[in-house]
């Protein structure tokens, strides 16, 4: 009698932390904006990097693949700096809209 009390009670513990481990609604949601966020920033520095690769190549390219010219060069690297800075608000606009997500749950 007391041993199966004993492994009701242990599976009766163990239900409730695997319930407990669940993700939340607002969790989710989180993840999700997480996710949309990371794919927007990843399109946007490929966009601007293709930008800078069609400019490198309408300069013509050196044989380690920067531009002929020091001002196609600084043209093409402005291009991929400034993506890499709208990627980078995006990922942290994002971050900050998961972030409120998750504390609402709280």
């Amino acid at each position: 009698m007391k041993k199966s009390t004993g492994i009701f009670a242990l599976t009766a513990l163990l239900g409730l932390a695997i319930v407990g481990c669940d993700e939340s609604v607002m969790d989710r949601q989180a993840d999700d904006v997480r996710d949309a966020t990371q794919q927007q920033a990843d399109n946007v520095r490929g966009s601007h990097n293709q930008a800078a690769d069609k400019l490198r190549d309408a300069d013509g390219k050196t044989w380690t693949g920067a531009a002929n010219s020091k001002a196609g060069e600084r043209a093409a690297d402005r291009l991929e700096d400034a993506g890499e800075k709208k990627a980078d608000a995006i990922e942290r606009a994002g971050e900050n809209k998961a972030d409120k997500l998750e504390d609402r749950d709280n």
